[in-house]
């Protein structure tokens, strides 16, 4: 799983670098092909549970009741050194 988050993050990088965005053209981009999760539910079916599965890391917030009520967009980036921030 880590060396597919590495790759992932290369391509977006690469991406990034070259301008490509996903948008304004009527081919597939690279943007485009790479991997995506949306996750759909009721309230307190335990959606951020599957993200924060997926990821292996505790890190949305928890509370009672609606918690993370908007749309959320993660990019996952990978770092071999330095210290945990998120």
């Amino acid at each position: 799983m880590e060396s597919l988050i590495s790759l992932v993050n290369k391509i977006q990088r690469a991406c990034t670098a070259l301008g490509d965005h996903g948008e304004g053209s009527s081919l597939p981009t690279l943007w485009d092909s790479l991997p995506a999760i949306a996750v759909v539910g009721g309230q307190s079916s335990g959606k951020s549970s599957v993200l924060e599965s997926v990821v292996g890391k505790d890190f949305l917030p928890r509370g009672a009741g609606i918690v993370t009520r908007r749309p959320l967009v993660l990019q996952l980036h990978r770092i071999d050194e330095g210290k945990e921030y998120a």
